[in-house]
């Protein structure tokens, strides 16, 4: 079949101050692993989300099996084949996972059988997939493996995948990946967005790639060496990293003993977690999602109060019972892996967030009458935009307006901004184009160059290894020994990560 089972002709999408999509053309034979790439905000999220039917284009033609369709709704575009798997999860918090996937199912599938076919694709995938679950009480890695469990049950023609292995551990990577191809083998078509451009070499066959919301080329993977493809998305080569030299003083965290109840069966109990953090270290926390990092981070900052006072101290003083507000006095700073009502609320204006996570700091954003100093406040947020290049026409925007990887960088910045003493960092490159996943990472290493004390939780090794300094993982609500980051070879991190440690701690980074 020589026709493509879709074709997009000249599909413009305009937003008040841009043009997300200008006259972008596409095309997708069937049995093609297809990809779109370009950096934060080129416009390939709402490329997809006009195909899928959740946004409406201005102009343009979508052509469906050799046929001009109407831009219809999702239900309508479902109908015809069409799957996607949201970066931003489309599932109700409140409900199960085995409700959720059963509301996108046929009226005439029973709940039962729907949690049947579930468990089977989960089983198939290599996943984990709990249908008595709460939604709200997942991790992020286990919301996205949600997501695709729900689409594929419904057996698309077309599979539109948006940055699916963002949080996914690398066994259910490489079981995605060989399903992704036994459906392309099937005649099945699969969009992949990703910006992990070693993963679109390994899996797709072709790229369209887009950069400030136009088609800059079609390319054939195979012809394209991965760092053409990187100045293809960035329109520039792109700068080599440095590993900043870093003088390790005192230690500025200590997590001694420390465990806790779950409040519910969902979450993870933590056992004894035990680490020091010095001035100017990165600590990388490593493991798959689920494994208690979330548990964790939330004890560290505040969010939930631990057991013992001492278990957690800030430059040798307990926090362990202060709230978030009071680790903020303390010096800590966090920047959660939900990015959307946890990082930044989505309906209110870049400075109104930015200005959300600063009380308890020494700025006084207020004068005496209790009035807000809004232009100030204004110039802070416009300076954290231009210092970490988010692309937003100023800080009036909603933060739900920009693309995933610059709100992170917002978030990033916006924390940086305060000088922490101590900084929680939650998947820092989730969804992130390759140029800002090396600003945030060479800005990670500037500020713990400045002496502050870094603990990253990420489920890129890669990341971790490039820029921690020393790494431990966990499992099952457990921390192996503390290693150095270049000690960590993949025999004993795959040991490790299933919660088979051994005692190969190593001594503490020296005071210099």
């Amino acid at each position: 079949m020589n026709r493509p089972l879709i074709e997009l002709i000249n599909v413009t999408k305009r937003y008040p101050g841009t043009i997300a999509n200008d006259k972008v053309s596409m095309r997708v034979m069937p049995g093609a692993i297809h990809a779109v790439i370009g950096e934060n905000g080129a416009g390939k999220s709402t490329l997809m989300k006009i195909i899928h039917g959740s946004v409406q284009p201005d102009e343009g033609q979508i052509i469906w099996k050799g046929r001009e369709i109407n831009f219809a709704p999702p239900q309508h575009m479902h109908a015809l084949g069409i799957g996607m798997v949201f970066q931003h999860f489309a599932l109700f918090e409140a409900l199960s996972v085995l409700d959720n996937i059963h509301l996108s199912m046929p009226k005439e599938v029973a709940r039962g059988e729907t949690g049947n076919r579930a468990k089977a694709m989960a089983k198939r995938y290599g996943l984990m997939l709990r249908l008595d679950a709460v939604v709200g009480d997942l991790s992020v890695g286990e919301r996205q493996q949600v997501e695709i469990i729900r689409c594929l049950l419904a057996d698309p023609q077309l599979i539109i995948f948006d940055e699916p292995t963002a949080v996914l551990p690398p066994h259910a990577i490489d079981g995605l990946f060989q399903t992704i191809r036994s459906l392309a083998a099937e005649g099945r078509s699969v969009l992949y967005i990703s910006h992990k451009l070693a993963e679109i070499k390994s899996l797709c066959h072709s790229a369209t790639v887009l950069r400030g919301g136009q088609l800059v080329a079609d390319v054939a993977i195979e012809d394209t060496p991965e760092q053409e493809l990187a100045v293809l998305m960035t329109g520039r080569a792109l700068p080599s990293y440095e590993h900043l030299p870093r003088t390790m003083g005192p230690v500025k965290l200590k997590v001694d003993r420390l465990s806790s109840e779950p409040r519910s069966h969902q979450e993870v109990q933590l056992n004894g977690v035990s680490f020091e953090v010095r001035a100017g270290e990165i600590l990388g926390i490593a493991g798959v999602s689920g494994s208690g990092q979330q548990e964790l981070f939330d004890h560290l900052s505040g969010e939930r109060p631990s057991p013992r006072d001492d278990a957690v101290r800030i430059a040798d003083t307990p926090v362990g019972r202060l709230s978030v507000l009071g680790r903020r006095q303390a010096g800590v700073a966090y920047v959660p892996e939900e990015r959307h009502g946890h990082g930044a609320i989505p309906d209110l204006a870049l400075d109104q967030n930015y200005l959300l996570s600063q009380f308890g700091t020494s700025t006084s954003w207020f004068n005496a009458m209790g009035l807000l100093k809004v232009e100030s406040l204004r110039a802070a947020a416009q300076g954290c935009l231009r210092d970490f290049m988010v692309k937003a026409p100023d800080c009036s925007v909603t933060a739900g307006a920009l693309s995933g990887g610059n709100l992170q960088k917002f978030i990033v910045g916006r924390e940086f901004s305060k000088k922490p003493e101590v900084l929680l960092v939650s998947q820092p490159t989730w969804g992130v184009d390759i140029a800002s996943s090396m600003f945030i990472r060479r800005s990670l290493v500037e500020i713990a160059a400045s002496g502050c004390a870094i603990v990253v939780s990420s489920e890129d090794m890669d990341e971790l290894l490039q820029i921690c300094d020393r790494l431990v993982v966990m499992a099952n609500g457990r921390t192996s020994p503390v290693v150095a980051a270049g000690n960590m070879d993949p025999l004993r991190l795959g040991l490790w990560i299933a919660g088979m440690f051994d005692d190969q701690s190593e001594p503490e980074v020296e005071v210099a």
